[in-house]
Protein backbone atom coordinates (compact mmCIF):
# COMPACT_ATOMS: atom_id res chain seq x y z
CA UNK A 1 0.00 0.00 0.00
CA UNK A 2 1.37 3.43 -1.00
CA UNK A 3 2.27 5.67 1.95
CA UNK A 4 1.69 9.40 1.50
CA UNK A 5 4.47 10.95 3.55
CA UNK A 6 4.38 14.70 4.15
CA UNK A 7 7.71 16.26 5.13
CA UNK A 8 7.57 19.73 6.67
CA UNK A 9 10.89 21.48 6.03
CA UNK A 10 13.12 21.45 2.94
CA UNK A 11 16.40 21.83 4.77
CA UNK A 12 19.24 19.30 4.61
CA UNK A 13 17.51 16.68 6.77
CA UNK A 14 14.11 16.99 5.11
CA UNK A 15 15.38 16.77 1.53
CA UNK A 16 17.85 13.96 2.29
CA UNK A 17 15.03 12.06 3.96
CA UNK A 18 12.99 12.38 0.76
CA UNK A 19 15.90 10.81 -1.15
CA UNK A 20 15.96 7.84 1.21
CA UNK A 21 12.20 7.27 1.29
CA UNK A 22 11.82 7.52 -2.49
CA UNK A 23 14.07 4.50 -2.92
CA UNK A 24 11.03 2.57 -1.70
CA UNK A 25 8.34 2.05 -4.29
CA UNK A 26 5.52 2.39 -1.75
CA UNK A 27 6.33 6.00 -0.75
CA UNK A 28 4.86 9.17 -2.24
CA UNK A 29 6.46 12.34 -0.89
CA UNK A 30 5.19 15.89 -0.48
CA UNK A 31 7.58 18.50 0.95
CA UNK A 32 6.41 21.86 2.31
CA UNK A 33 8.86 24.66 3.11
CA UNK A 34 8.12 28.13 4.50
CA UNK A 35 11.08 29.74 2.72
CA UNK A 36 11.46 30.38 -1.00
CA UNK A 37 13.23 27.97 -3.36
CA UNK A 38 17.01 28.41 -2.87
CA UNK A 39 17.71 26.95 -6.33
CA UNK A 40 16.18 30.13 -7.81
CA UNK A 41 18.47 32.46 -5.84
CA UNK A 42 21.85 33.81 -6.88
CA UNK A 43 24.60 32.58 -4.55
CA UNK A 44 26.20 35.97 -4.28
CA UNK A 45 23.01 37.68 -3.14
CA UNK A 46 21.54 34.98 -0.90
CA UNK A 47 24.33 33.38 1.09
CA UNK A 48 23.37 31.87 4.42
CA UNK A 49 25.97 30.39 6.79
CA UNK A 50 28.72 27.76 6.58
CA UNK A 51 28.27 24.13 7.51
CA UNK A 52 31.11 21.71 8.23
CA UNK A 53 30.35 18.15 7.17
CA UNK A 54 32.20 15.52 9.22
CA UNK A 55 32.56 11.93 7.97
CA UNK A 56 29.37 10.95 9.86
CA UNK A 57 27.33 13.56 7.98
CA UNK A 58 28.91 12.64 4.66
CA UNK A 59 28.28 8.94 5.29
CA UNK A 60 24.54 9.69 5.15
CA UNK A 61 25.05 11.50 1.82
CA UNK A 62 27.15 8.66 0.41
CA UNK A 63 24.25 6.21 0.63
CA UNK A 64 22.59 8.11 -2.24
CA UNK A 65 24.52 7.55 -5.47
CA UNK A 66 26.32 10.66 -6.72
CA UNK A 67 25.09 12.93 -3.93
CA UNK A 68 28.30 13.25 -1.94
CA UNK A 69 30.21 14.26 -5.08
CA UNK A 70 27.62 16.85 -6.06
CA UNK A 71 27.77 18.36 -2.60
CA UNK A 72 31.57 18.24 -2.60
CA UNK A 73 31.72 20.09 -5.91
CA UNK A 74 29.94 23.05 -4.27
CA UNK A 75 32.10 23.18 -1.15
CA UNK A 76 35.71 23.21 0.01
CA UNK A 77 37.78 20.63 1.84
CA UNK A 78 39.56 21.89 4.96
CA UNK A 79 42.55 20.04 6.41
CA UNK A 80 42.52 21.88 9.73
CA UNK A 81 42.10 25.19 11.54
CA UNK A 82 44.39 28.19 11.83
CA UNK A 83 44.04 29.91 15.19
CA UNK A 84 45.27 33.51 15.16
CA UNK A 85 46.76 35.17 18.23
CA UNK A 86 46.23 38.81 19.14
CA UNK A 87 49.46 39.67 17.32
CA UNK A 88 48.45 37.76 14.19
CA UNK A 89 50.62 34.70 14.79
CA UNK A 90 48.98 31.39 13.94
CA UNK A 91 48.74 27.93 15.44
CA UNK A 92 47.67 25.07 13.17
CA UNK A 93 45.33 22.37 14.39
CA UNK A 94 45.44 19.78 11.63
CA UNK A 95 42.83 17.10 10.95
CA UNK A 96 43.39 13.52 9.94
CA UNK A 97 40.11 13.54 8.00
CA UNK A 98 39.27 16.72 6.05
CA UNK A 99 36.04 18.56 6.69
CA UNK A 100 33.81 19.47 3.78
CA UNK A 101 32.71 23.07 4.33
CA UNK A 102 29.76 24.39 2.38
CA UNK A 103 27.26 27.23 2.53
CA UNK A 104 23.91 25.89 3.77
CA UNK A 105 22.07 27.17 0.70
CA UNK A 106 24.57 25.39 -1.57
CA UNK A 107 24.06 22.16 0.37
CA UNK A 108 20.28 22.37 0.09
CA UNK A 109 20.50 23.31 -3.59
CA UNK A 110 22.64 20.24 -4.35
CA UNK A 111 20.14 18.01 -2.53
CA UNK A 112 17.16 19.56 -4.32
CA UNK A 113 18.74 19.47 -7.78
CA UNK A 114 19.55 15.78 -7.40
CA UNK A 115 16.07 15.00 -6.09
CA UNK A 116 14.43 16.67 -9.08
CA UNK A 117 16.77 14.92 -11.51
CA UNK A 118 15.93 11.49 -10.12
CA UNK A 119 12.19 11.59 -9.44
CA UNK A 120 9.13 12.67 -11.38
CA UNK A 121 6.55 14.98 -9.86
CA UNK A 122 3.99 12.19 -9.52
CA UNK A 123 6.17 10.67 -6.77
CA UNK A 124 7.63 13.81 -5.21
CA UNK A 125 6.27 17.36 -5.09
CA UNK A 126 7.93 20.31 -3.35
CA UNK A 127 5.96 23.38 -2.24
CA UNK A 128 7.85 26.50 -1.21
CA UNK A 129 6.53 29.61 0.57
CA UNK A 130 4.14 27.43 2.58
CA UNK A 131 4.00 28.09 6.31
CA UNK A 132 2.63 25.36 8.60
CA UNK A 133 -0.29 26.91 10.50
CA UNK A 134 -2.11 23.96 12.04
CA UNK A 135 -2.18 20.26 12.81
CA UNK A 136 -5.15 17.95 13.36
CA UNK A 137 -3.82 14.66 14.72
CA UNK A 138 -7.31 13.14 14.82
CA UNK A 139 -8.06 13.62 11.13
CA UNK A 140 -4.39 13.34 10.03
CA UNK A 141 -4.45 16.78 8.42
CA UNK A 142 -1.66 19.38 8.43
CA UNK A 143 -2.54 22.93 7.42
CA UNK A 144 -0.43 25.42 5.47
CA UNK A 145 -0.72 29.01 4.28
CA UNK A 146 1.01 30.08 1.06
CA UNK A 147 2.48 33.49 0.22
CA UNK A 148 -0.90 34.65 -1.13
CA UNK A 149 -2.49 33.69 2.22
CA UNK A 150 -4.38 30.77 0.69
CA UNK A 151 -5.04 27.95 3.15
CA UNK A 152 -4.17 24.35 2.25
CA UNK A 153 -5.43 21.28 4.11
CA UNK A 154 -3.11 18.36 3.40
CA UNK A 155 -3.89 14.76 4.37
CA UNK A 156 -1.06 12.44 5.36
CA UNK A 157 -0.43 8.82 6.16
CA UNK A 158 2.80 9.79 7.90
CA UNK A 159 3.99 13.26 8.86
CA UNK A 160 7.64 14.12 9.46
CA UNK A 161 8.67 17.45 10.96
CA UNK A 162 12.10 18.45 9.69
CA UNK A 163 11.34 22.15 10.11
CA UNK A 164 14.21 23.29 12.31
CA UNK A 165 14.72 24.46 15.87
CA UNK A 166 11.56 26.55 15.79
CA UNK A 167 9.54 23.63 14.44
CA UNK A 168 5.82 24.22 14.03
CA UNK A 169 5.16 20.47 14.14
CA UNK A 170 6.96 20.11 17.47
CA UNK A 171 5.19 23.17 18.84
CA UNK A 172 1.73 21.79 17.97
CA UNK A 173 2.58 18.41 19.49
CA UNK A 174 3.86 20.11 22.61
CA UNK A 175 0.76 22.32 22.93
CA UNK A 176 -1.44 19.24 22.62
CA UNK A 177 0.52 17.35 25.27
CA UNK A 178 1.89 14.79 22.81
CA UNK A 179 5.54 15.33 23.85
CA UNK A 180 7.64 17.46 26.18
CA UNK A 181 10.40 19.75 24.97
CA UNK A 182 12.78 22.18 26.65
CA UNK A 183 14.03 25.13 24.61
CA UNK A 184 16.91 27.41 25.56
CA UNK A 185 19.02 30.02 23.82
CA UNK A 186 22.78 29.57 23.92
CA UNK A 187 24.57 32.35 25.75
CA UNK A 188 26.18 33.72 22.58
CA UNK A 189 24.78 35.67 19.66
CA UNK A 190 26.30 36.18 16.23
CA UNK A 191 26.30 38.11 12.96
CA UNK A 192 27.09 36.55 9.59
CA UNK A 193 30.22 37.55 7.65
CA UNK A 194 31.08 37.27 3.95
CA UNK A 195 34.55 38.17 2.65
CA UNK A 196 36.64 37.51 -0.43
CA UNK A 197 39.41 35.02 0.38
CA UNK A 198 41.91 36.95 -1.74
CA UNK A 199 42.39 40.71 -1.75
CA UNK A 200 45.47 42.44 -3.10
CA UNK A 201 48.55 40.62 -1.82
CA UNK A 202 46.64 38.87 0.98
CA UNK A 203 45.39 35.33 0.38
CA UNK A 204 44.10 33.21 3.24
CA UNK A 205 44.67 29.46 3.02
CA UNK A 206 41.88 27.84 1.01
CA UNK A 207 42.04 24.57 2.98
CA UNK A 208 41.89 25.93 6.54
CA UNK A 209 39.20 27.24 8.84
CA UNK A 210 40.34 30.63 10.20
CA UNK A 211 39.65 31.45 13.86
CA UNK A 212 40.53 34.58 15.82
CA UNK A 213 39.55 34.93 19.48
CA UNK A 214 39.58 38.19 21.41
CA UNK A 215 39.09 38.97 25.11
CA UNK A 216 35.48 39.08 26.18
CA UNK A 217 34.64 35.83 24.35
CA UNK A 218 34.49 37.53 20.95
CA UNK A 219 35.43 35.20 18.09
CA UNK A 220 35.60 35.51 14.33
CA UNK A 221 35.32 32.23 12.44
CA UNK A 222 35.74 32.19 8.66
CA UNK A 223 35.31 29.13 6.46
CA UNK A 224 36.51 28.85 2.83
CA UNK A 225 33.78 28.43 0.24
CA UNK A 226 34.04 27.77 -3.44
CA UNK A 227 34.51 30.70 -5.84
CA UNK A 228 37.17 32.21 -3.52
CA UNK A 229 34.73 33.34 -0.83
CA UNK A 230 34.95 33.16 2.94
CA UNK A 231 31.78 32.91 4.97
CA UNK A 232 31.48 32.82 8.70
CA UNK A 233 30.37 34.58 11.83
CA UNK A 234 31.46 37.00 14.51
CA UNK A 235 30.34 35.48 17.82
CA UNK A 236 29.90 37.41 21.06
CA UNK A 237 28.03 37.16 24.38
CA UNK A 238 24.38 37.98 23.79
CA UNK A 239 24.43 40.61 26.56
CA UNK A 240 27.68 42.23 25.43
CA UNK A 241 27.51 42.92 21.70
CA UNK A 242 30.70 44.83 20.79
CA UNK A 243 29.15 45.96 17.49
CA UNK A 244 26.08 47.55 19.08
CA UNK A 245 27.65 51.01 19.64
CA UNK A 246 28.91 51.12 16.03
CA UNK A 247 26.59 53.12 13.77
CA UNK A 248 28.48 53.51 10.49
CA UNK A 249 30.39 51.26 8.11
CA UNK A 250 33.53 53.27 8.83
CA UNK A 251 33.23 52.44 12.53
CA UNK A 252 32.76 48.75 11.69
CA UNK A 253 35.89 48.77 9.55
CA UNK A 254 37.86 50.56 12.28
CA UNK A 255 36.71 47.99 14.85
CA UNK A 256 38.02 45.15 12.68
CA UNK A 257 41.27 46.95 11.98
CA UNK A 258 41.87 47.24 15.72
CA UNK A 259 40.69 43.79 16.83
CA UNK A 260 41.04 41.53 13.77
CA UNK A 261 43.69 43.23 11.61
CA UNK A 262 44.31 40.29 9.27
CA UNK A 263 40.63 39.89 8.42
CA UNK A 264 40.18 43.66 8.23
CA UNK A 265 42.46 43.68 5.18
CA UNK A 266 39.79 41.64 3.37
CA UNK A 267 36.93 43.91 4.41
CA UNK A 268 35.76 46.65 2.08
CA UNK A 269 33.35 49.39 3.10
CA UNK A 270 30.61 47.47 1.27
CA UNK A 271 31.29 44.39 3.40
CA UNK A 272 31.39 46.58 6.50
CA UNK A 273 27.99 48.00 5.53
CA UNK A 274 26.62 44.48 5.01
CA UNK A 275 27.82 43.47 8.48
CA UNK A 276 26.24 46.60 9.94
CA UNK A 277 22.89 45.71 8.37
CA UNK A 278 23.00 41.96 9.12
CA UNK A 279 20.68 41.13 12.03
CA UNK A 280 21.95 39.75 15.30
CA UNK A 281 20.97 36.07 15.51
CA UNK A 282 20.59 33.64 18.42
CA UNK A 283 20.81 29.86 18.42
CA UNK A 284 17.95 27.97 20.04
CA UNK A 285 18.64 24.54 21.51
CA UNK A 286 15.91 21.91 21.85
CA UNK A 287 15.74 18.81 24.05
CA UNK A 288 12.74 16.45 23.70
CA UNK A 289 11.61 13.47 25.74
CA UNK A 290 10.53 11.66 22.56
CA UNK A 291 10.57 12.20 18.81
CA UNK A 292 7.25 10.63 17.79
CA UNK A 293 3.53 10.67 18.39
CA UNK A 294 1.86 7.32 17.81
CA UNK A 295 2.68 5.74 14.47
CA UNK A 296 1.83 8.80 12.38
CA UNK A 297 4.14 11.69 13.34
CA UNK A 298 7.91 11.99 13.74
CA UNK A 299 10.33 14.91 14.21
CA UNK A 300 13.98 14.78 13.12
CA UNK A 301 17.05 17.01 12.96
CA UNK A 302 16.93 20.40 14.68
CA UNK A 303 13.20 19.99 15.26
CA UNK A 304 14.06 17.10 17.58
CA UNK A 305 17.46 18.04 19.03
CA UNK A 306 18.83 21.46 18.02
CA UNK A 307 22.29 22.00 19.52
CA UNK A 308 24.91 24.67 20.04
CA UNK A 309 27.02 25.11 16.87
CA UNK A 310 30.29 25.15 18.83
CA UNK A 311 31.56 21.76 17.55
CA UNK A 312 29.71 21.73 14.22
CA UNK A 313 27.41 18.78 14.89
CA UNK A 314 23.98 20.28 14.20
CA UNK A 315 23.74 19.40 10.51
CA UNK A 316 25.83 16.24 10.92
CA UNK A 317 23.53 14.82 13.59
CA UNK A 318 20.48 15.79 11.50
CA UNK A 319 21.82 13.94 8.45
CA UNK A 320 22.72 10.98 10.67
CA UNK A 321 19.08 10.93 11.85
CA UNK A 322 18.08 10.08 8.28
CA UNK A 323 20.57 7.21 8.15
CA UNK A 324 19.36 5.89 11.52
CA UNK A 325 15.70 6.11 10.44
CA UNK A 326 16.50 4.21 7.26
CA UNK A 327 18.09 1.43 9.30
CA UNK A 328 15.06 1.32 11.59
CA UNK A 329 12.76 0.99 8.56
CA UNK A 330 14.85 -1.91 7.26
CA UNK A 331 14.95 -3.57 10.67
CA UNK A 332 11.17 -3.20 11.08
CA UNK A 333 10.47 -4.65 7.65
CA UNK A 334 8.60 -1.42 6.80
CA UNK A 335 6.07 -2.03 9.57
CA UNK A 336 5.00 1.59 10.03
CA UNK A 337 3.10 0.83 13.22
CA UNK A 338 6.42 0.54 15.07
CA UNK A 339 8.97 2.48 13.00
CA UNK A 340 8.55 5.89 14.64
CA UNK A 341 8.57 4.61 18.23
CA UNK A 342 11.62 2.49 17.42
CA UNK A 343 13.40 5.58 16.08
CA UNK A 344 12.89 7.35 19.42
CA UNK A 345 14.19 4.29 21.28
CA UNK A 346 17.23 4.06 19.02
CA UNK A 347 18.11 7.74 18.75
CA UNK A 348 17.14 9.49 21.99
CA UNK A 349 20.30 8.80 24.02
CA UNK A 350 22.58 9.90 21.17
CA UNK A 351 20.53 13.06 20.64
CA UNK A 352 20.92 14.00 24.30
CA UNK A 353 24.63 13.11 24.15
CA UNK A 354 25.35 15.39 21.20
CA UNK A 355 23.71 18.24 23.10
CA UNK A 356 26.06 17.68 26.06
CA UNK A 357 29.05 17.50 23.74
CA UNK A 358 27.99 20.63 21.86
CA UNK A 359 27.41 22.64 25.03
CA UNK A 360 30.50 21.63 27.01
CA UNK A 361 33.32 20.53 24.69
CA UNK A 362 34.68 24.03 23.99
CA UNK A 363 35.70 25.98 27.12
CA UNK A 364 35.00 29.69 27.47
CA UNK A 365 38.06 30.73 29.49
CA UNK A 366 41.59 31.23 28.25
CA UNK A 367 43.27 28.72 30.59
CA UNK A 368 40.99 25.85 29.62
CA UNK A 369 41.21 26.77 25.95
CA UNK A 370 44.99 26.42 26.16
CA UNK A 371 44.51 23.02 27.85
CA UNK A 372 42.00 22.08 25.15
CA UNK A 373 44.61 22.63 22.42
CA UNK A 374 47.22 20.70 24.40
CA UNK A 375 44.77 17.84 24.90
CA UNK A 376 44.19 17.54 21.15
CA UNK A 377 47.89 17.60 20.29
CA UNK A 378 48.99 15.42 23.21
CA UNK A 379 46.32 12.78 22.71
CA UNK A 380 47.14 12.51 19.02
CA UNK A 381 50.81 11.94 19.81
CA UNK A 382 50.12 9.38 22.54
CA UNK A 383 47.42 7.59 20.53
CA UNK A 384 49.85 7.17 17.66
CA UNK A 385 52.41 5.54 20.00
CA UNK A 386 50.00 3.62 22.25
CA UNK A 387 46.69 3.27 20.40
CA UNK A 388 45.25 0.77 22.88
CA UNK A 389 46.01 2.91 25.94
CA UNK A 390 45.23 6.45 24.81
CA UNK A 391 42.09 7.40 22.93
CA UNK A 392 41.92 10.50 20.72
CA UNK A 393 40.35 13.70 22.06
CA UNK A 394 36.79 14.87 21.38
CA UNK A 395 37.21 16.43 17.92
CA UNK A 396 39.04 13.40 16.57
CA UNK A 397 36.44 11.07 18.09
CA UNK A 398 33.69 13.04 16.35
CA UNK A 399 35.39 12.35 13.04
CA UNK A 400 34.82 8.63 13.48
CA UNK A 401 31.32 7.77 12.21
CA UNK A 402 31.56 4.31 13.77
CA UNK A 403 31.40 5.87 17.25
CA UNK A 404 28.01 6.96 18.54
CA UNK A 405 27.59 10.29 20.29
CA UNK A 406 26.86 8.37 23.51
CA UNK A 407 30.19 6.54 23.24
CA UNK A 408 32.04 9.81 22.57
CA UNK A 409 30.38 11.45 25.57
CA UNK A 410 31.35 8.52 27.78
CA UNK A 411 34.98 8.66 26.60
CA UNK A 412 35.09 12.42 27.17
CA UNK A 413 33.13 12.56 30.43
CA UNK A 414 36.03 13.93 32.55
CA UNK A 415 36.69 16.81 30.17
CA UNK A 416 32.98 17.61 29.79
CA UNK A 417 32.61 17.68 33.58
CA UNK A 418 35.59 20.06 33.88
CA UNK A 419 34.18 22.51 31.33
CA UNK A 420 30.73 22.29 32.93
CA UNK A 421 32.21 23.13 36.35
CA UNK A 422 34.08 26.11 34.94
CA UNK A 423 30.94 27.51 33.34
CA UNK A 424 28.93 26.99 36.50
CA UNK A 425 31.62 28.70 38.60
CA UNK A 426 31.57 31.70 36.27
CA UNK A 427 27.79 32.04 36.60
CA UNK A 428 27.97 31.87 40.40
Amino acid sequence: MVQKIVIVGAGPAGVLLAHYLLRREDCQIEIYERRSDPTLSDYGSDRSFPISLFPRGRLALQKIEGLDKKVGDRGSFCQGSLMYSGKGKTRLLSRKEPLLTIDRNNLVTALLDTLREKYESDRCTIHFNCQCVGLDTTENIVRFQDKDENRLNVNYDRLIGADGARSSIRQYLQEQGKLNARQEYVSDAYKSLFFPRIKGDLELAPDKIHIWRRPGNVTVLLVPQFEKFLSGVIIFPADRNPLEPLKTKEEILAYFQENFPVFARLMSLDEAEALLQNPVARVLTVRCDRFHYGDRILIVGDAAHAVSPSIGQGCNSALEDVLVLDRVIEKSAENWSQIFSEFTTTRLADAHAVQELSSYSLPRNKRLMFEFVLQIMGRRFLHKLFPNSFKPFIFDLLANPDLSYSEILHSSRNWIAKVKRSQKAKIE
